[in-house]
């Protein structure tokens, strides 16, 4: 019984810190369109969405995950991983250009599930921690993302 008490203790916190994510529903659907990954260059694939770019950086050493959209991004962003032959828990590393949900919606997901690490600026790593609460422009509006932990970050 007491088994069953702390998985249902488990679950209800997942649901609660689900709930306390607030991405806007009114972003434009490009957002969130599937499109087709691609080379760009040398090691550097195109894996994001129509209109939110994620970027892979194939190494031998493991690969580089730069941005990963919006959380409902995460599918898109798997499948095109797959498509151009790579794994996807082959990510090592990741990285962002801005701490905001559309840039970072699915890393808490990404970071989680493939153990990869998240190197961030110093600027960021507060407002990733909040899930977005703590973001001088966004976090008055609500507007959040699940937390997330960095592993690294520059002063």
């Amino acid at each position: 019984m007491k088994k069953y008490a702390i998985l249902f203790a488990l679950a209800m916190i997942s649901h609660l810190n689900a709930k306390d994510v607030h991405e806007p529903k009114n972003h434009p659907k490009e957002w969130s369109q599937p499109y087709k990954p691609f080379r760009i260059a040398g090691n550097l694939y195109y894996v994001g969405t129509y209109d939110l770019a994620s970027y892979l950086i194939v190494t031998d050493k493991g690969n580089i995950l730069i941005n990963t959209g919006l959380a409902d991004s995460l599918p898109i962003i798997k499948n095109n991983i797959k498509k151009l032959g790579f794994k996807y828990n082959d990510i090592k590393i990741l990285l962002l250009n801005q701490a905001h949900y559309d840039h970072l919606g699915a890393m808490a997901d990404v970071k989680k599930e493939t153990g990869a690490k998240l190197y961030v600026d110093a600027a960021d790593a507060e407002v990733l921690k909040s899930g977005g609460k703590s973001d001088y422009e966004m976090g008055k509006y609500g507007i959040s993302f699940k937390p997330v932990n960095p592993d690294y970050f520059k002063r």
